[in-house]
């Protein structure tokens, strides 16, 4: 017997799920549950978080596993914009440890961060896929189901991400994971991020020239920091509410370990959920009035000698957006070394000890000025 249209359609229907559900078997190894209380749905069998416009998402992440987010845009106002407009933020902060961000736009499959690292004929490696971060002398980086993602070749780990890709798509498919070896080097057992689309791009702040800071010492516990102000594009959107300046005292362990994070992997400086972690505000909010020429100024004070201080700059647009500079690290010293012993100091100690034992005060004391 012949099957009717309405039969064929329904088994071409059926076939066709079960080719997506095998082909996209990889969204359930190593699948991280979504957090308690989110948005949540469920796709070709995986459970995914939905990202809403503009809403940072802030989560955590077992090391070597997978959190999944769907982010939708059918904003038809959106869509008519010009192409140089028409753009969509994607930003990955790390706030303590190591987490990749990985997009595809469409469907059918999510990312599939497992099958990034494929090894080089010659590397004497087993012909098995594995999981970032690569070694490019050893791997081929090449991610099923991706169409760009984070630097996984472990120089820039810790770093923040930042895509601003067109928004020729109406969704976008992405996937965060969080690499075991890298984060138990760094001792880090449950990387922590935040993670925001945004396809109003203009009001997002833009830290300028790279968000580079310099600081000079300018009084004996006094600090100048400089940067370059943050910009809008396009302008008209929104524009600076304030700068925040922070800041921390660093311990003697705090190391520079790598050329994408400031400080380390577990004391993240160069991000705005890092810096809310681990330094504090200085003083008042900053406006634009700080500024003058493009170029912005605060002076620090109270700094105590010979301790190392990091500094960075967080700028806040009208719309609630934040986005951090890249910090520095400032150590201070006295300008006159010999202000650490006066004259008059010396006098005064001397006549208060006095008899033989005084001289020999007196003496040490002025041994210590004169090489000092």
């Amino acid at each position: 017997c012949r099957a009717s249209g309405r039969g064929r359609t329904f088994v071409v229907f059926v076939q066709l799920l079960i080719l997506c559900a095998t082909e996209c078997g990889h969204e359930d190894i190593g699948l991280e549950p979504p957090a308690p209380g989110e948005v949540l749905s469920s796709l070709a069998g995986s459970n995914y978080t939905q990202l809403v416009e503009g809403r940072p998402v802030e989560h955590d992440l077992s090391v070597n596993k997978t959190r999944l987010y769907l982010y939708e845009n059918i904003n038809v106002t959106t869509m008519g914009l010009p192409d140089r407009y028409r753009k969509l933020i994607l930003a990955l902060e790390p706030c303590e440890g190591v987490v990749y961000l990985f997009v595809r736009r469409t469907r059918r499959c999510w990312p599939a961060p497992h099958t990034c690292c494929q090894p080089l004929p010659d590397s004497g490696l087993p012909p098995a896929f594995t999981s970032p971060p690569c070694s490019p002398q050893a791997h081929k980086i090449k991610c099923q189901w991706t169409h760009f993602h984070s630097v996984i070749d472990g120089t820039q780990n810790a770093a923040p991400t930042f895509f601003e890709v067109p928004l020729g798509s109406t969704k976008h498919l992405i996937s965060v994971y969080a690499p075991y070896e890298a984060n138990m080097k760094g001792g880090v057992k449950r990387p922590k991020y935040r993670l925001t689309a945004l396809a109003d791009i203009g009001a997002y702040p833009r830290p300028g020239l790279q968000g580079r800071l310099s600081a000079k010492q300018v009084a004996d516990m006094s600090v100048e920091l400089s940067w370059e102000e943050a910009t809008f594009v396009p302008i008209g959107i929104s524009g600076l509410r304030h700068y925040h300046v922070y800041s921390s005292l660093l311990l003697p362990e705090d190391k520079h370990t790598s050329g994408g994070v400031f400080v380390s992997l577990s004391k993240v400086m160069n991000t705005v959920c890092g810096l809310e972690r681990n330094a504090v505000k200085y003083g008042r909010p900053l406006d634009s009035t700080a500024c003058s020429g493009g170029q912005c100024k605060a002076v620090l004070s109270g700094i105590v000698p010979r301790r190392r201080y990091m500094f960075n700059i967080v700028a806040e647009s009208h719309r609630g957006f934040h986005a951090a500079y890249s910090g520095v690290v400032v150590t201070a010293d006295w300008v006159e070394t010999s202000k650490l012993v006066s004259d008059t100091v010396i006098g005064l100690i001397g006549a208060i000890c006095g008899t033989v034992f005084g001289v020999v005060v007196i003496g040490y004391l002025w041994i210590v000025k004169l090489y000092k």
